[in-house]
């Protein structure tokens, strides 16, 4: 990596973080920092959109192309320590995969496993073996590939963690890393992974009550510790994060463990990049891109440890029956070529034929638009007489209501033709206008509630009842309007309202 730049990304469900950086003689210059909130428009389960803004973002903060550090997210991934009865290299990836696949809650032929060594000796082998769905890493993939970035290294931000501590002390040290989503607590020995646990944290803006929930997950961690096999007493403990958050938290679980507790601020091989405010939460981006060169084992689920290729003779055989297969094909193909010719003159037929009939159908594809458009507009004939009928069954009796005036009209702006259904329609709006007399309010009310509780029609009052009536005390005047079918009109008498005048 040595006289490039590099690129770590880490896409949580509320965060973007990455960190760009440079190799200058074996040391590693941080150039840009970015921390940005996730729009609420941009859905977390849409890997497609997701990339797509992050890419933006990236651009816009001025981080280079190329192949990146993608971080996968804790909350898909199984770590196990398993001891294998093999010394020998070359058995490890399979035996590790074998005896994990006991192990998994997730279907094990779906299963992308890698893994480190911890301790060797003698003829037994103990590793920390880590497996993840391969379906939890497709999404991150799309996402970055969205992002026009290329994975070149795919981990844990816990492996990112580990490389930061001493790779040389045999102390084991407890580090804390609080993100914006979720805070992991993992124990390192001699620079590898012994415990890891993970607890989610709610979207709170206060420090103080992300520190509370940092210090719940903690005891919890802790007791979880306490009852591992072969757990060891932790000689001190280290956080990371935004120091808002990561200072009151040391504090708190240095009182819990009675272990001299710190904020992680700084590597002897890192220039340019103190960790300040939310920049805290990339120190493990930081370390994910000291790996290489720090040269201690991690986990790379891009690039997992294998077992060496012993198919390679069956791989050979079934090569040979491929090429067998492919001068058949060829063969075929010969045979093939006899029967062009008449396929060729099959289609200059068919093709003739396709000039000739062309103008017909084109004639006929005009004459039934030219149809349907008339149809249509045929078929804005309103039933005046039906409507009329329709409202005078909802009118009370004679003695109490006087209708004066009825005047229809339609709102007819033309036959129209939607490009994209390929449809015709014709939109119209009928219009009634219906004034009268009433003997008293509550009659002209019930009317008008009748003509609301049927639904045929929007109606609004064109003026306010009063009493103004020649013949009937209060006048009314009503305007309906509707699109609809045509209403029927009702059997039942609609109810009285109000008595009758003595």
């Amino acid at each position: 990596m040595a006289g490039r730049h590099a690129i770590a990304i880490d896409i949580g469900r509320r965060e973007l973080r990455a960190l760009e950086a440079m190799w200058d003689r074996e040391r590693l210059r941080v150039g840009r920092v970015l921390v940005e909130p996730i729009p609420d428009d941009v859905g977390p389960d849409d890997p497609r959109s997701l990339g797509v803004w992050a890419g933006r973002t990236l651009n816009q903060a001025g981080f280079g192309k190329g192949r990146a550090v993608a971080v996968v997210s804790r909350e898909h991934v199984v770590l196990k320590r398993i001891a294998l009865p093999t010394a020998e290299p070359r058995e490890l990836p399979e035996m590790t995969r074998l005896a994990l696949h006991r192990e998994l809650p997730f279907d094990p032929t779906t299963a992308i496993i890698d893994f480190v060594l911890m301790a060797g000796g003698g003829t037994s082998t103990t590793v920390l073996a880590v497996a993840v769905p391969h379906g939890a890493l497709a999404p991150l993939r799309q996402a970055v590939r969205g992002a026009s970035r290329s994975l070149e290294h795919l981990s844990l931000r816990n492996m990112g963690v580990a490389a930061l501590l001493d790779p040389d002390s045999a102390e084991p040290v407890l580090a804390v890393d609080i993100t914006a989503e979720r805070v992991e607590f993992t124990v390192v020995v001699d620079g590898v992974i012994r415990f890891s646990r993970a607890g989610e944290l709610p979207a709170l803006e206060d420090p103080a009550e992300i520190t509370a929930a940092v210090v719940t997950e903690a005891r919890r961690t802790w007791m979880s510790y306490r009852i591992v096999q072969d757990s060891e007493d932790v000689c001190r403990a280290v956080v990371f994060g935004d120091p808002r958050v990561a200072e009151p938290a040391a504090s708190a679980i240095g009182e819990i463990l009675k272990v001299e507790t710190s904020v992680f601020n700084g590597h002897g091989l890192v220039e340019g990049f103190t960790g300040g405010s939310a920049d805290g939460e990339l120190w493990p981006l930081v370390g994910l891109l000291l790996v290489p060169n720090i040269r201690i084992q991690s986990i790379d689920f891009a690039h997992p440890r294998r077992a060496p290729d012993v198919r390679a003779r069956k791989r050979r055989i079934a090569i040979g029956v491929a090429g067998l297969a492919v001068v058949i094909f060829m063969a075929g193909m010969t045979w093939a070529r006899f029967d062009l010719a008449d396929l060729q003159q099959t289609v200059a037929q068919l093709q003739e034929k396709r000039t000739v009939r062309r103008p017909q159908y084109l004639r006929y594809g005009r004459d039934l638009y030219k149809l349907t458009h008339l149809q249509q507009w045929e078929s804005v004939d309103p039933e005046w007489l039906e409507h009329l009928a329709y409202i005078a069954s909802l009118s009370p009796p004679p003695d109490r209501v006087v209708l004066d005036t009825w005047a229809g009209t339609l709102a007819f702006g033309g036959v129209k033709f939607d490009r994209r259904s390929q449809r015709f329609s014709a939109p119209a709006e009928i219009r009634i206008a219906v004034e009268g007399e009433a003997a008293d309010r509550e009659t002209a009310d019930a009317f008008r509630g009748s003509l609301v509780d049927t639904e045929a029609y929007d109606i609004s009052t064109a003026g306010p009842d009063a009493q103004s009536g020649r013949r009937l005390p209060y006048s009314f005047q009503y305007n309906l309007r509707t699109s609809g079918d045509t209403p029927v009109s009702r059997d039942e008498p609609p109810p009285e309202a109000g008595g009758q005048e003595s």
